[in-house]
């Protein structure tokens, strides 16, 4: 198929363990479980102090949303390629490398690349604190949309700065028709607010999020802001529950699909794996329950390990579709 474009940070994940989140002291900043915050240097300088001293450094891996997801398709063996931005330094090289199979011709380089303190504690739940860094300085003259003629797909997730979030709508008013396209807003753009994320998410085939971010992006309870959001655009959205499984919601109606139960290590992207899960079964024409299904089998595994340790492979893709089985 052609290629399909991810279009989000890239951050380095520095996945810390502590013995209780609550241990933590943030001024103005409440480390809960599931929540993903961004801040001032001196905030995350904090933080990082704290963790260093009190914390167990258990993993560095590449992040970012879209970037995880599109490893997981490329892993799966779907041609994904990946729009963003990373440092001119050391974390930058290690970005790059651990962004392949993806394609990166498309990254460009400048600055100090994006970081992400991951906080888990002994429960495994998880908060993220993000410094943007050069990822927040993307702009629109620095996509080469001539490469971008021949796509299929793109697949958008949050930014912290304005300056990205722009070239994120230039690019979708430069689309073709036929070109597809997906996006989880996450928190950060949750909390923007349904009027200014609008544009993209008028363009918006699939969306991915969580029922927090119904609530955020809305201000309304689960139903009527699912309502909302699908008048907004989509044709599916995808609410996904984390230890409760997901529901899908189309025009026709909805349905629930169960979580898997397995050791968790590390839920940190569990559900930029399940978006490439059920964009892989979309992709191959299945139907939104197996898609669905696929998603929820691929993310468990995921989570079996520290950052993209367990991703999916080919072999998963195949094994579960009985792809060239008879």
């Amino acid at each position: 198929m052609k290629p399909i474009i991810g279009f989000g940070s890239l951050n380095v994940d520095l996945i810390f363990e502590v013995e209780d989140l609550k241990s933590l002291s943030l001024k103005g900043l409440r480390p809960d479980p599931g929540n993903e915050s961004f801040g001032s240097e001196e905030a995350f300088e904090s933080l990082f102090d704290q963790l260093k001293r009190y914390g167990t450094l258990k993993s560095k891996s590449g992040g970012g949303s879209a970037a995880n997801t599109m490893v997981a398709l490329a892993r799966m063996g779907f041609p994904a390629k990946l729009i963003g931005k990373v440092g001119e330094d050391e974390e930058g090289d290690f970005l790059l490398k651990n962004l392949r199979p993806a394609q990166i011709d498309s990254i460009r380089r400048g600055q100090r690349s994006g970081i992400c303190l991951v906080v888990l504690d002994h429960h495994q739940d998880r908060f993220l604190f993000v410094r943007g860094n050069t990822n927040s300085t993307l702009t629109a003259e620095e996509i080469h949309f001539d490469t971008l003629e021949d796509i299929s797909w793109v697949h958008l997730t949050s930014f912290i700065g304005e300056s990205p979030f722009r070239a994120q709508q230039v690019l979708l008013d430069r689309l073709h028709a036929s070109v597809k396209v997906s996006m989880d807003p996450g928190e950060i753009y949750a909390k923007r607010g349904l009027n200014e994320i609008l544009p993209l998410m008028k363009r918006c085939h699939l969306l991915f999020l969580t029922e927090r971010e119904v609530g955020l992006l809305t201000h309304q309870d689960l139903q009527a802001g699912i309502k909302s959001l699908m008048k907004a655009g989509p044709s599916v959205l995808v609410c996904k529950k984390g230890s409760q499984g997901s529901r899908i919601f189309t025009e026709k109606g909805d349905f629930e699909m169960p979580a898997v139960r397995v050791k968790m290590v590390d839920n940190t992207g569990a559900g930029d794996v399940y978006n490439a899960g059920f964009l892989a079964g979309f992709f191959l024409e299945k139907s939104l329950e197996e898609s669905a299904r696929f998603a929820t089998v691929i993310a468990a595994k995921s989570v079996t390990g520290y950052g993209r340790e367990q991703y999916p492979t080919k072999e998963d893709l195949e094994e579960f579709f009985r792809i060239g089985r008879r």
